[in-house]
């Protein structure tokens, strides 16, 4: 969410005849409106038909931009609506390619900052949109490939970030301060009456204007700031951090050394000072954790369908676990540039997830806030895995097994647990489809890698004698990831799961010798496959003497 959310209200008018073509600002702002709600009903049930009511509403908002290309009112809420639709995976599917839909994305904020650049909720935005198409560079290509594009966007988010959260914090400081005073200078004339009237008791505000002092006639639209909040400033704690743990994974530790210290200690003083002294804050104020938001009324933007995992986590529990991840990147980081050890990078990581989860919600069911902690805890054993394989002790044909090899089997059978609670029930009913098409995607890597390994010339008996299983599962795993992506309308993580699928299959059949009666299953998936095969390479999860055979059958 922005730092200061706004909404732009209308009132609506009884009677009031429709206009045939709009004529106002306020007009084009009203009939795009009607479109996003037309488009809202049909989210779930009808993407095709929320798609055209989405694409006529941003029509509206170009028609009005031609008629007022200085409104920032139209300018920031196609921006709003253009970037909430890059985040529905089944509007995307309908649409096309979600980095191309990002990069017009990125186009239409940075007009509307043109407008206002000043407004610190469209700077926000802006980071959010640049971090998403980062990411979305990412997982299009490998990283070699994408890295050159990602990160300076990435930088410039982090940027955004930052002063945003200097922003906010300052504002709020300023807001207390103004409450202060105003609680002494209520505090100073109570006793004053009371000298002069013992009897008279005022009341808070009783001589405060309670007229309205709007100038708006009816049917204009009005702006609406919501105050900072310690809440506010702990979301924006989450989104920095986010950006920076993925920003620290593109740089190289051998020649962005400077460039990395400073990025880290930035974020240090996020998840060391201000995460704690904000939740301190929180906790003093139970009010603001219990008030129910309050609702104001038909807005211009419409934002992503609401669901359970947006619902049930709190600003409090997701600005804790960004901390947590953003620790284990720089724990990632230290050991790449060579100032730890596998043992000691692994050790940082358990402490550090083992941490949150004690400190998480205790229920008698499970509860969103554990789960991404689970899930996070998952990812970054992985990460650990990865960051282990490309370790120049990593070989195949090593003759003695090494400790780095076994901290990856340790690491990867963990996540594996963790990843399995997370796939049954009553877990699953917490999680959508996308979501559960990306955990059994994981899953499949995570047999697939422990499969590499299990290769090797000194893995254990029990890794060797477990190869046949952990290939075959790991193709269970991808299909179920593909009919999961299917359920959620994700076309491009459908394709994924199925190349993927197509590796494993491959994989296996090499493994168990009957490799030549499966290949017109193949056929037509060679670009997909060629793909995520080189990425399932950089990631450790195939060796690059595996890849290679796999390239020549599924050409």
């Amino acid at each position: 969410m922005p730092p200061k959310r706004k909404d732009f209200l209308k009132p609506k008018q009884k009677g009031k005849a429709k206009a045939q073509e709009p004529q106002s600002e306020n007009d084009f702002l009203e009939a795009a409106d009607e479109f996003e709600q037309a488009a809202g009903k049909w989210r779930a049930g009808d993407a095709a038909k929320a798609t055209r009511f989405f694409n006529r509403a941003i029509d509206t908002y170009n028609e009005g931009l031609k008629r007022y290309p200085r409104s920032f009112d139209l300018a920031y809420n196609k921006a709003n609506l253009e970037y909430n639709i890059t985040e529905d995976e089944r509007i995307v599917s309908q649409l096309g390619n979600r980095t191309a839909l990002l990069e017009e994305t990125l186009k239409s904020h940075r007009f509307a900052i043109s407008l206002n650049p000043s407004n610190t909720d469209i700077s926000f935005n802006t980071a959010q949109v640049l971090t998403s198409l980062a990411e979305a560079l990412l997982e299009a290509g490998t990283q070699a490939d994408a890295r050159y594009e990602a990160r300076p966007l990435l930088e410039e988010a982090v940027d955004i970030f930052t002063r945003c959260l200097e922003s906010q914090q300052q504002e709020y400081a300023q807001m207390q301060d103004e409450i202060a005073k105003a609680q002494a200078s209520w505090e100073g004339e109570r006793q004053q009456q009371q000298q002069a009237d013992p009897e008279r008791e005022p009341e808070r505000g009783e001589d405060m204007d309670t007229t309205s002092t709007s100038s708006e006639a009816p049917g204009d639209w009005a702006t609406v700031e919501e105050p900072v909040t310690p809440e506010t400033i702990l979301d924006t704690c989450t989104v920095q951090l986010a950006a920076l743990t993925t920003l620290l994974g593109l740089y190289d530790p051998n020649t962005d050394l400077g460039s990395i210290e400073k990025k880290a200690q930035d974020g240090l003083e996020t998840a060391s000072t201000r995460i704690p002294a904000l939740i301190e804050l929180v906790e003093k104020n139970p009010r603001s954790n219990n008030e129910p938001e309050q609702q104001s009324g038909p807005t211009l933007s419409i934002g992503p369908a609401s669901t359970t995992e947006e619902d049930v986590t709190t600003p409090r529990e997701d600005a804790i676990l960004a901390a947590a991840n953003f620790q284990a990147s720089i724990a990632e980081v230290t050991y790449r540039s060579g100032r730890s050890t596998s043992t000691a990078y692994a050790q940082t990581v358990e402490q550090t997830y083992s941490s949150v989860l004690e400190n998480a919600r205790n229920g008698t069911a499970p509860d969103l806030a554990s789960i991404n902690i689970q899930s996070a805890y998952a990812d970054v054993l992985m990460d650990l895995a990865s960051a282990l394989a490309d370790s120049t002790q990593h070989t195949a044909s090593m003759p003695v097994l090494s400790p780095d090899i076994e901290v990856q089997w340790t690491a990867l059978t963990q996540a594996q647990t963790l990843l399995t609670q997370l796939s049954s029930a009553p877990y699953t009913s917490f999680l959508s489809p996308l979501r559960l098409a990306d955990v059994f995607l994981a899953r499949g890597d995570i047999d697939l890698f422990r499969f590499r390994l299990s290769l090797f010339a000194a893995a254990k008996p029990a890794w060797t004698k477990s190869q046949p299983v952990l290939v075959s599962n790991s193709g269970v795993f991808y299909r179920g990831a593909r009919t999961y992506a299917e359920k959620a309308g994700a076309a491009e993580v459908q394709k994924t799961a199925d190349a993927k699928a197509v590796v494993a299959e491959i994989l296996k059949g090499v493994a168990s010798g009957s490799v030549a009666g499966t290949r017109e299953h193949w056929k037509g998936k060679g670009a997909a496959v060629v793909k995520v095969l080189q990425q399932m390479v950089e990631e450790g999860v195939v060796g690059q003497e595996n890849a290679e055979g796999v390239l020549k059958l599924v050409n």
